[in-house]
């Protein structure tokens, strides 16, 4: 059984923090688009996780989140999630629609269409700016909605991606806007063998550009 964190090494990591800085920045600068609003990117990480210890990165793992999950089906096997906090999630209606729904675990089809239409657009920007940076054509599915607590939310894909690897790479971009009224991350999963031709694409980024 191969093991991803004997093979990772630290430039890796970095290109991978690259990407996903160009991936996050432009969803993020869409997401402010969309809501009038000024939203900061905040930190990237990048971790070869034990699936089992994959929940373990939300401290609040019981916390009730909705999610867009968008399963990339062309170029290379990944999830892209996007997750709002319950506050959060509330937060965007408000923005788009004008009011605030009281129960977002009740949403009205407008809601949702709202949330599935917004991880359409980000994940969208998301992987736009990942497929660019790889030259690479990306494909990604319909986003799910899903709404649930944030430890059944992300033990879902890491285990669907791990196949007979026990790890996998987690990369996280967590954002919020100035008033603090909104908070999402995004954390995009891979298999092993889409980090693997992630490196090399990078690889000849970097002779490229040096």
């Amino acid at each position: 059984m191969s093991n991803l964190k004997e093979d990772i090494v630290d430039t890796t990591l970095d290109a991978l923090k690259e990407i996903s800085n160009m991936g996050a920045g432009n969803a993020i600068t869409a997401l402010s688009q969309m809501l009038s609003t000024k939203i900061n990117m905040d930190v990237v990480e990048v971790e070869v996780k034990e699936v089992s210890d994959v929940v373990d990165m939300f401290v609040e793992e019981d916390r009730f989140m909705v999610a867009n999950l968008i399963e990339i089906v062309l170029g290379m096997r990944a999830v892209l999630l996007l997750l709002f906090e319950e506050e959060s999630a509330k937060e965007v209606v408000n923005k788009v629609l004008g009011y605030r729904p009281e129960d977002i675990r009740n949403v009205s089809d407008m809601e949702r269409s709202l949330l599935m239409e917004l991880g359409n657009i980000l994940g969208g920007s998301y992987l736009n700016a990942v497929g660019t940076f790889l030259e690479q054509e990306i494909d990604q599915s319909t986003p799910q909605l899903v709404m649930d607590m944030a430890s059944a939310i992300i033990t879902m894909p890491a285990i669907e991606l791990c196949d007979e690897n026990q790890d996998t790479i987690i990369i996280q971009s967590r954002f919020e806007d100035s008033e603090n009224l909104l908070k999402g991350t995004y954390i995009f999963i891979l298999d092993k063998e889409t980090e693997m031709s992630i490196i090399k694409s990078v690889g000849k980024y970097y002779e490229g550009h040096h």
